[in-house]
């Protein structure tokens, strides 16, 4: 009896010293916190899931929660969460009017770091609809391969891509795909301007039921690689 109250003593200071050796490398501490972030996240994903909370909710949440708070600083601007809300919801019912998207399209995007890239993924979702990240570098052959496996119907492009997209245009509109350029007034034939039609729709909130079909395995985006490596392909 007193042998076996010896060994589970040795064996509990055993455990203590290694146990106290243990909390005092900064390596196991590391891990530990690993580990436990990881469940913690875990369990956040396990309940996004499970309630279909997206990240455009995430977002509305936020606007409600602190709506000035800034949410985008760019160069000399500063835009807060309602008016990322408010500018998004206009992006996205210009794409909407058009008459050109059902839920599920694909809308392809081709523009550099600015706001309006924010803007036209978000109004994007919020119409139940996903973007494809055109690399704004390709242009020709390589430019219409990427566009093409979008199985788009609209573009929407930045006004210094403008040489680009004329380049590509007359297969374009072969194909009946509908061409935005990002600026206020557009001369060229088959192509719109899109910030002007911008400023003239509602920035209210749009309806729920547009994009309550979404779900958290529904494909958000596709970022086209740069191909440096072989043909160009998307990540989902």
């Amino acid at each position: 009896m007193f042998s076996w109250t010896l060994c589970v003593l040795l064996l509990l200071l055993l455990l203590g010293y290694l146990l106290l050796h243990l909390t005092r490398s900064s390596y196991f501490l590391d891990e530990l916190h690993f580990v436990l972030t990881q469940l913690r996240n875990r369990r956040s994903t396990m309940k996004y899931i499970k309630t279909n909370y997206t990240i455009l909710d995430k977002f509305l949440d936020a606007v409600k929660t602190h709506p000035d708070k800034p949410f985008i600083l760019f160069r000399e601007q500063t835009f807060t969460y309602q008016e990322a809300d408010a500018l998004s919801s206009r992006a996205a019912r210009v794409l909407l009017q058009s008459g050109q998207l059902r839920e599920g399209d694909t809308v392809a995007l081709m523009l550099a770091n600015e706001p309006m890239f924010v803007w036209l993924w978000l109004g994007l979702v919020k119409i139940g609809c996903s973007a494809a990240f055109l690399n704004y570098n390709i242009r020709s052959k390589s430019l219409l391969h990427c566009f093409h496996r979008t199985s788009a119907k609209t573009l929407v492009a930045a006004v210094e891509l403008q040489d680009a997209v004329e380049e590509v245009l007359p297969s374009l509109l072969e194909q009946q795909v509908r061409v935005y350029l990002l600026t206020d007034t557009c001369q060229i034939t088959g192509v719109e301007s899109f910030k002007d039609k911008m400023s003239r729709v509602s920035p209210e909130p749009l309806a729920k039921d547009l994009r309550s079909h979404l779900t958290l395995q529904s494909p958000a985006t596709y970022i086209y690689t740069s191909g440096t490596t072989g043909i160009y392909l998307a990540s989902v």
